[in-house]
């Protein structure tokens, strides 16, 4: 979605359906059925040797029938492509695509779905991006930029089953907990500019309910973020986990589709340019910190700085992965990829140069050398 300003018209979307507790799964065949007698389980590799043999026994048990394949590596056009070609080779096209695994895996039988018309269904089985939620597929072709595509709808269901969720290590959570703490600081600072969101056909602005959203999943963070980090290291399912999958799967999902991204997201490209590997979320979460001190907001960057700190979320470039050697040059590679080059970068209500973005990263990393 590139820059806009927004006008008057009020746009808001979601998925049908989110549903989340311990054994939601076991649910899919009633909740297929809603579409028909059949399915296809798209599975991450990590869990396809599980559910390649529970998944048709569940359907088989209901007088269902679901087909499955395996799914490893990225979200691509050549993946895409392997997938429809396979679908057509089925003795029939299934009713409903089902995605069992981690954002790519979601993101895959989105585009999948929306290329067949059909209903699709997202079970993410770790909480690391808002790709359940979102009506878009981000799709990465190996030497290319990413590149996102747009469907017609979103998820027909989310099915978010914490029994399996609480199983993932708990850095997957941290990445999760990193992508939704940047939903409300981006929302304010893209409102602020008037950027449009991105709902379907363009041009409108969020919904009350959008920045509501956005604020409440900020605020569970603040409570309970760090009590739902300590359940997750321990594999504890607690009430405390379940609102934090809340924010990280719903309310992080809604609230950055009906409101619009900001530097954070824009600043988090750029990672794909250096020598480390960042998970998504946990790039945006470091991301986040930079932006509040572009934006010159030090009290609320100061919260969310000792946030950060307490949950394991990196807060300096030298957490990310850089080192003395390299530190200056990657920090100047990754101002040098975004700045001008992302819209989102400077989708905020104040003027963002070079200089500022690259001062702010070396601040981020200062004040971090005296608090750790």
């Amino acid at each position: 979605m590139p820059s806009e300003k927004a006008k008057d018209a009020r746009g808001f979307q979601s998925p049908s359906r989110y549903v989340q507790g311990p054994d939601e799964i076991k649910k899919l065949p009633k909740i297929v059925k809603n579409y028909g007698g059949t399915a296809l389980a798209i599975i991450d590799t990590f869990f396809y040797q599980r559910f390649s043999v529970e998944i048709p026994q569940m359907f088989a048990e209901a007088d269902m029938a679901a087909y499955v394949v395996e799914f490893s590596g990225a979200c691509s056009d050549a993946k895409l492509n392997e997938l429809i070609a396979y679908c057509k080779a089925l003795p029939e096209i299934p009713d409903a695509f089902i995605g069992i695994g981690g954002g790519q895996a979601c993101d895959i039988t989105k585009a999948v779905g929306a290329y067949f018309r059909k209903a699709f269904i997202m079970v993410p089985t770790a909480l690391t991006t808002d790709a359940p939620t979102s009506a878009s597929t981000i799709i990465n072709n190996p030497g290319e930029q990413n590149r996102p595509v747009n469907h017609y709808k979103n998820p027909d269901y989310v099915v978010v089953d914490t029994n399996i969720t609480i199983q993932a290590p708990p850095h997957m959570l941290i990445s999760g907990i990193g992508d939704a703490l940047a939903t409300y600081v981006e929302a304010r600072a893209s409102f602020a500019n008037n950027n449009v969101n991105y709902v379907g056909g363009g041009g409108y602005r969020p919904t009350l309910l959008s920045m509501n959203i956005a604020k409440l999943c900020f605020d569970v963070l603040m409570e309970k973020g760090r009590a739902a980090m300590l359940a997750a290291k321990n594999h504890l399912r607690t009430p405390a986990y379940e609102d934090v999958v809340e924010a990280t799967a719903l309310l992080s999902g809604l609230g950055f589709e009906n409101t619009s991204v900001s530097m954070a997201h824009g600043l988090d490209a750029g990672f794909e340019s250096l020598p480390i590997r960042v998970l998504h979320g946990t790039g945006v979460g470091y991301c986040t910190l930079v932006q509040l001190i572009v934006e010159n907001d030090l009290e609320l960057f100061e919260q969310v700085f000792d946030f950060c700190k307490d949950v394991g979320m990196p807060v300096s470039t030298y957490q990310l992965g850089l080192t003395d050697e390299n530190r200056m040059e990657c920090i100047n590679i990754l101002v040098d990829s975004v700045h001008g080059k992302r819209w989102s970068v400077s989708n905020l209500p104040v003027h963002v140069s070079r200089d500022t973005l690259l001062n702010a990263i070396l601040y981020l990393d200062a004040y971090a050398a005296e608090r750790l």
